[in-house]
């Protein structure tokens, strides 16, 4: 059995590399982070929401395993702590997995934070990972499959109705891109458009409203951002009443990850949501992209659209939750 050292996340400059690559092993389809983009990210999180990291490193080597924790300030739920893991594929998960936990578990106690509540994600395909939430007194609390269409086998004659029947009602699809050139207060519109829709998106809390300037650092500074594949809808008067985009997640440019898809509610059940994921398989399909990949609540309506388009299901995120006291983390 291997030896490791457990250790604190001091934010050096050599442990900000350490963590860079650790992260394109353990997750190679994610678009690779600089250290410096590290560490620029910790600098912006906003004071008074916990946010902290572990390490393990065997025989002094780089990093074998990290654990964070964190408060998401995106979210309504000041008493819910996110823990996470991302572990080098040559160590043995089992093992890791139990160190790292409970020297999470002192690191948020340290912090002096009052918690209610740990989750925790897994893929369905993450046996040990799985267990060992479960070990620890974690329930199942979401089930949101992954999806993915290859742009080869999209079949567009749904799509191409619904973009016709949205024509005909007035509505019109731009790109951000179009969208900034011509839209006054584009931003602002944009984020309520954004915070309306989202609030039909399934999720274990509520959503937080953001600030005009925190809707920019999230999602308009996003580096994965493509202006030419964020489509919005507008209806005759000019009102923003949908959108979908895509992502740029993937390094080699052959996957692209669907963002948020959704049309506020006034609007919908017209062909209009359809109409702007057919806009993201065009796009998709000119950027020489073989597939998109996406991931929804099981049960929601923006599912069903995506296996109706063509979508094929694959291994679900889990979402996990685990009820605790200050005391007992």
């Amino acid at each position: 059995m291997a030896q490791y050292d457990v250790r604190h996340f001091l934010e050096t400059e050599q442990e900000y590399a350490d963590l860079a690559s650790l992260l394109r092993v353990a997750s190679p389809g994610n678009r690779p982070v600089s250290a410096g983009e590290l560490r620029e990210e910790d600098l912006d999180w906003p004071a008074g929401y916990l946010h902290g990291r572990v390490y393990l490193v065997s025989q002094g080597k780089g990093f074998a395993a990290v654990g964070t924790c964190y408060q998401a300030f995106w979210q309504e739920a000041p008493f819910t702590v996110h823990i996470h893991f991302d572990i080098h594929p040559e160590h043995e998960e089992a093992q890791v997995l139990s160190l790292v936990y409970a020297e999470l578990q002192r690191l948020v106690a340290e912090s002096g934070k009052k918690v209610k509540r740990l989750a925790s994600r897994a893929r369905e395909n993450e046996g040990v990972r799985i267990q060992f939430l479960l070990e620890q007194g974690f329930q199942e609390t979401m089930r949101s499959p992954t999806s993915v269409l290859r742009t080869d086998a999209a079949d567009g004659t749904i799509s191409e109705e619904a973009g016709g029947k949205t024509a005909q009602d007035g509505v019109m699809i731009l790109t951000l891109n179009q969208l900034k050139a011509g839209v006054p207060d584009w931003k602002r519109r944009l984020r309520d458009l954004r915070w309306e829709v989202v609030q039909d998106v399934e999720s274990t809390d509520p959503f937080s409203k953001p600030t005009v300037d925190d809707f920019e650092e999230m999602v308009l500074n996003d580096p994965a951002l493509d202006e030419n594949a964020f489509f919005v809808a507008l209806n005759a008067a000019g009102d923003l009443i949908g959108m979908s985009n895509l992502w740029r997640n993937d390094p080699s440019g052959k996957r692209l990850d669907t963002g948020l898809t959704g049309v506020v509610r006034s609007y919908r059940r017209r062909g209009i949501a359809t109409a702007l994921k057919q806009r993201t398989v065009q796009y998709a399909k000119s950027s020489g992209a073989a597939t998109i990949e996406t991931s929804n609540e099981e049960g929601s309506a923006m599912y069903a659209l995506n296996v109706k388009l063509g979508f094929k299901p694959g291994p679900a995120w889990l979402d996990f939750s685990k009820a605790v006291t200050s005391e007992s983390n």
